[in-house]
């Protein structure tokens, strides 16, 4: 009975607090605070850890070994739902790999059995990712019923192999304990389920948190918040390829005052996206695009020359000259820019460089008003 009771309630439960409380601890701690790598790293040393606690709690409490590969694939599927998919692949492999190298430091396995990891690590793989595909059934049905495969073979394979693996097969894996460990697996992953949907609400509180901290609210470019995080980035290495280039929309208050803080809201929105457009055009991931507030905007960009900032501005006016921006009364405005481009110089700050960029490379040219 008492090893009924900790096959089908404690261990699914306390398996799914682990899991729990590993992706907690990842999403809200280690991801904003280490570089993607350390942060990996530091999940698959939790998730070892926990490893170790699940084999120990099996030992010291039924004398035996189950739920070994439970972690693995609850992260595998979690991993997918975090978009952390390679994350979940590290964890296949790694299950099998520590739990069979602590089993042989302990020596309940040989040396030679130590590479079993590598057909239980490609079987999780593969039966992972088949049911990650069948979309015909609900993700929880698929999770269950691949937990009770993988769950299930390595037993029936250990039957099959004469010595010590079919003696602790038979002792291990009893009629009675299969039946506890499937009820377990249905309690695990119906709970599990839960936390998955919860932790992927979390989620997404958090990301949207985090870009409406980091965008403007009226345009979803960048912020100023964004652009004094990257200037600090910036200043901490060579900014010697760096371009900065800031853009006013001229006389906006004029246009403000005359029609009204909404189309001037409206004016903000259509330059904007014809500024990205041109700016992803030309440059693509090189750059990024910053609203500072009011009518300035930012244009950050490494690894081109002035002489391509001038020919996106070029681009970007005359986009604006030849198509007018309509106001709600249907009068027609040319919208027009000005600003200045500042190259970022070897061992100097990049602050000083962004306040010299409106007087370094300012030209004016014709009644457009492009001073860049």
């Amino acid at each position: 009975m008492y090893k009924a009771i900790i096959l089908s309630l404690v261990m699914p439960l306390m398996i799914v607090s682990l899991l729990y409380s590993q992706w907690t601890f990842y999403k809200s701690y280690i991801e904003e605070r280490l570089s993607k790598v350390q942060s990996y790293v530091a999940v698959l040393l939790t998730f070892c850890l926990y490893q170790f606690f699940i084999i120990e709690f099996c030992r010291s409490t039924i004398d035996g070994l189950y739920y070994q590969y439970s972690m693995a694939i609850l992260n595998f599927y979690l991993s997918n739902y975090m978009r952390e998919k390679y994350l979940g692949h590290v964890m296949l492999v790694l299950a099998p790999l520590f739990d069979n190298f602590f089993l042989y430091t302990i020596n309940d396995i040989p040396a030679a059995a130590m590479f079993n990891f590598a057909w239980e690590g490609a079987l999780l793989i593969i039966v992972c990712e088949i049911f990650i595909r069948i979309e015909a059934l609900p993700l929880i049905y698929r999770c269950t019923l691949e937990f009770l495969i993988v769950n299930q073979i390595p037993p029936l394979v250990y039957f099959v192999l004469p010595g010590k693996y079919h003696a602790m097969s038979a002792t291990y894996f009893t009629f009675a304990s299969i039946i506890d460990v499937t009820l377990g697996t249905l309690l695990m992953f119906a709970v599990a389920n839960v936390y998955v949907n919860f932790l992927t609400k979390q989620y997404e509180e958090l990301r949207m948190a985090r870009y409406d901290g980091s965008h403007d609210g009226l345009t979803n470019l960048l912020n100023y918040d964004s652009f004094h995080n990257h200037m600090n980035e910036l200043s901490q290495k060579s900014s010697k390829h760096q371009i900065i280039c800031i853009l006013d929309i001229d006389d906006f208050k004029k246009l403000n005052d005359t029609y009204g803080h909404l189309e001037g809201n409206d004016v903000l929105v259509y330059f904007t996206k014809r500024l990205f457009a041109e700016v992803k055009a030309h440059f693509g991931e090189l750059a990024s695009v910053y609203r500072f507030g009011g009518e300035e905007f930012c244009v950050s960009v490494h690894g081109v020359t002035v002489e391509d900032c001038l020919e996106m501005t070029d681009k970007l006016a005359e986009e604006l000259r030849t198509k007018d921006y309509v106001t709600a009364t249907g009068d027609k405005i040319t919208v027009t820019f000005s600003g200045g481009i500042a190259l970022g110089c070897d061992k100097k700050d990049i602050k000083t460089v962004l306040r010299e960029a409106p007087i370094k490379h300012s030209i004016t040219v014709n009644d457009i008003k492009r001073g860049v």
